[in-house]
């Protein structure tokens, strides 16, 4: 993956799945889901999730999105939807570039918090980038025009090196219940995330607690 002359990658889970933006992708997992959904009630789930998604990736990439990835998975306790985004945005002009600066400055830039919204600002270090700012919580998202939804979400802000521009990493998934087991997933998956084409240790490492994660959270 690139954004501008600058390749990127990030692990994610074997039981994920890459994301083309214009939601082909979408349209042959949501396909698979029907074919192994024998009550209406799980096919009604099923469709709502990806319309939902559906959503989400046209939005995402009129904002700028480079790359998508995410599961939707039938467990015996019910679906789990995830995802994850890259953009790659530019600061407004002056922005300070540290890691709890970039933080401060794109939620500021969030404008009016939704009511039913609780975010907390911290760094985190990434083994592939170094220090970061990091926004967590439950949000109020507009994932369409006039269609919003809860989200457990975290934002991580990487610095694009000797450029202008940033890259923001997007985690999220509507199932509130679990908020805790998808922060620790989110968390492991970003660590993976390093520029360049090698594959440090630290990403298998984190590939590694991430697919512990998912086995065990839902």
């Amino acid at each position: 993956m690139t954004t501008g002359s600058h390749r990127f990658g990030i692990g994610i889970p074997e039981n994920w799945t890459e994301y083309d933006l214009h939601g082909d992708t979408l349209a042959e997992r949501r396909a698979e889901m029907l074919r192994h959904a024998p009550r209406k009630e799980t096919r009604d789930a099923v469709n709502q999730a990806f319309r939902s998604a559906r959503r989400i990736m046209d939005g995402a990439r009129r904002r700028g999105a480079v790359y998508a990835a995410g599961t939707t998975t039938m467990y015996e306790d019910g679906l789990l939807m995830a995802g994850l985004m890259i953009f790659s945005v530019s600061p407004p002009a002056g922005a300070d570039f540290s890691a709890r600066g970039l933080a401060r400055e794109f939620s500021a830039a969030g404008g009016h918090r939704r009511e039913g919204t609780s975010r907390t600002l911290t760094t985190q270090t990434l083994p592939g980038v170094g220090p970061v700012g990091r926004m967590a919580g439950i949000e109020e998202t507009e994932i369409a025009d006039g269609v919003s939804s809860r989200l457990v979400v975290t934002h991580t802000f990487v610095p694009v090196p000797g450029g202008e521009r940033v890259l923001v990493i997007t985690c999220f998934s509507p199932n509130i219940p679990l908020a805790e087991p998808l922060y620790d997933l989110f968390d492991a998956i970003t660590s993976t995330f390093a520029f360049g084409d090698a594959e440090p240790k630290a990403q298998a490492e984190a590939q590694a607690e991430a697919e512990a994660v998912v086995e065990g959270g839902a």
